[in-house]
């Protein structure tokens, strides 16, 4: 493959999107010939030619199977053409042939992305061109209903019934279809999707796994906003009216998402119950609105993707390279963000889920660690490590940051954790702080400017008050003290001309002397010279010396540890410390910690 080739495949694919539109613009007109039909007969020879151009592209594609499907509706469009089948016609060609030939596109435009220039392709290519905030909205005026709710399933059945009934007998407040995507499956699903009166059927011949069918439903979605649902959860009184609440509150909203009984990413919501009807039951009293528990985040998991249908089709929807699902989440959620909008978990309602029903066969394969690799390729970042909530942010004494009102991070990665310190200020003192961001890594600048429109990059804390022209009531540093090439003199100067009177200033340093260290300088090849080795009391000494006096300090524990960690820890401990109980446990505390939290006030 190179450029050539690359333009030759775009130049194939945009035949064909013409032909579709001939096609489109005759139905338009009432005016559809066997003439007309010929198109289909040429998109057929087209397509062995699109997948033979990118068979030796060394990256995993799914182009066979996109046009095994294309070729089924193909041929249903013939027989409905020629049986005389308006309707099954016309149902076919717009939420099943234009459909999948948009996956084609999608698909064969990130194979053979590094081969072109996208800036002369943007119709194939979302990312390319700004993005207009008002064309969203005014597409969405124009849309037949509220919400389009899309639940895509593949096999399992009885779980899939029962969310389709809990769907049913709980979204009765807001005007909305329902599409049902059943993605190849080969146990009756179809058939039951077909059953439910009023819902928009899409039937893919073949499976193309959760990413593609996700979009298949997106596609045909008709409503203001989108609701898009996997086949392993039950939906609750309010869900979706909740969901509709929080996402219209604010233009610049552009995705919420619900907790669930069983999820990560800080969105379980932990309801006991003892029958499906007694979880209803709960769930009703449970999910009353509530915008004190709406959180904003960095990423949110999809339990619900309720976004603005018009933004979802113009960021091009799930990225299609996260075929099998992982870290597609993370994916449209940056886009999203990056797109101008913002990420809103509303904690105020919950939903029960099953657990990775829909994706369970993905699961089986490498599929975790084959998406974490793919986004930091796609963006340089760790979805883990760079935009997820720390547990420092998480063990924070929040009850003493009343009157916080302006916040300033220091090297917060994405800004997760900056985001968790300004929603826990708003839901503990109804208190909406105003972030400020500096960082020493250039490559966080894309997502920090979504949480915040001053953000700065420096070098070192002694020019930070050259940078800054206000102080803060709190200062809160992600990135341990002992991984700056700044002294703690410097540190601490420069913090003091940016913290106001009684401001506060959150930061860690790393324990050196606990047992994972040890045993890593057990290692020949380990090196100590380059790394900073800073104690709790030299801190805090050094701290007091610019005015700073600490309000708690912490030492932070790992709560997982392999067993010769353990069995380190507790032959040191009797070692060192023998009957000396109270030495003892300082001892385990020492080698257990990970790092020290430091809550610090400026006097």
């Amino acid at each position: 493959m190179n450029r050539q080739v690359a333009e030759q495949l775009i130049g194939i694919l945009d035949v064909g999107r013409e032909g579709i539109a001939h096609l489109a613009n005759c139905i338009h007109e009432g005016a559809l010939s066997p003439e007309d039909m010929i198109i289909l007969d040429t998109l057929t020879e087209m397509l062995p030619a699109v997948e033979e151009a990118v068979a030796g592209i060394p990256i995993l594609n799914r182009v066979k199977d996109i046009n095994s499907n294309l070729d089924f509706y193909m041929k249903q469009l013939q027989e409905s053409f020629a049986d005389g089948d308006v309707d099954g016609f016309l149902y076919n060609f717009q939420f099943h042939f234009c459909s999948m030939f948009r996956i084609l596109e999608l698909e064969v435009s990130m194979l053979i992305e590094q081969f072109i220039d996208k800036d002369d392709f943007p119709h194939l290519y979302p990312e390319v061109g700004e993005m207009d905030h008002s064309e969203i909205l005014h597409k969405g005026t124009k849309a037949r209903y509220k919400a389009s709710v899309v639940l895509l399933a593949y096999n399992n059945l009885n779980y899939t019934r029962d969310c389709v009934e809990s769907i049913l007998a709980n979204t009765h407040d807001v005007d909305y279809e329902l599409i049902l995507v059943d993605n190849g499956s080969t146990d009756g699903t179809k058939a039951y999707f077909e059953s439910i009166s009023g819902a928009k059927v899409i039937h893919l011949k073949y499976n193309l796994h959760v990413v593609k069918g996700f979009n298949m439903g997106m596609m045909a979605a008709e409503g203001q906003y989108c609701a898009v649902l996997c086949n392993d959860f039950i939906f609750t009184p309010n869900w979706l009216s909740n969901l509709m609440i929080c996402i219209e509150s604010d233009p610049a909203i552009g995705y919420v998402s619900p907790g669930a009984t069983y999820i990560s990413n800080l969105q379980m919501v932990d309801i006991p119950f003892i029958s499906k009807e007694d979880f209803q039951e709960r769930a009703r009293a449970y999910n009353v609105s509530n915008p004190s528990m709406w959180e904003e985040r960095i990423v949110l998991l999809p339990n619900v993707l309720c976004s603005p249908t018009a933004l979802l089709d113009r960021i091009g929807y799930y990225d299609t390279r996260f075929f099998r699902g992982e870290f597609a989440d993370d994916d449209i959620s940056f886009k999203i963000r990056r797109a101008g909008y913002k990420l809103v978990y509303c904690a105020d309602t919950v939903t029960h889920h099953y657990g990775s029903v829909t994706t369970v066969s993905d699961h089986m394969t490498n599929s975790m660690e084959e998406g974490r690799r793919i986004f930091l390729d796609k963006y340089g970042l760790d979805a883990w490590q760079d935009a997820r909530i720390s547990s420092v942010a998480l063990n924070i004494d929040y009850q003493r940051l009343s009157g916080i009102q302006t916040v300033l991070g220091i090297d917060v990665k994405c800004g997760a954790d900056l985001l968790h310190v300004k929603n826990k200020l708003w839901s503990e003192f109804g208190t909406k702080a105003k972030l400020s961001v500096c960082t020493t890594e250039p490559k966080y600048v894309d997502d920090l400017i979504t949480i915040s429109e001053d953000v700065k990059l420096f070098h070192a804390f002694t020019s930070l008050s050259e940078m800054i022209d206000e102080k803060y009531d709190l200062v809160y540093i992600e990135k341990p003290l002992d991984l700056y090439h700044d002294d703690l003199d410097d540190v601490f100067s420069g913090l003091a001309n940016i913290v106001k009177k009684n401001g506060r200033v959150i930061f860690t340093v790393n324990n050196r002397t606990n047992v994972e260290t040890i045993l890593e300088m057990l290692n020949a090849s380990y090196t100590l010279h380059h790394k900073k080795i800073y104690m709790r009391d030299l801190v805090a000494q050094q701290a007091a010396k610019w005015g700073f006096e600490p309000y708690s300090i912490v030492n932070f524990c790992s709560e997982q540890r392999s067993s010769m960690s353990e069995n380190v820890i507790k032959a040191l401990t009797q070692c060192i410390a023998g009957t000396d109980m109270e030495r003892a446990s300082q001892l385990e505390v020492m080698l257990k910690s990970q790092f020290t939290v430091f809550q610090m006030r400026y006097c």
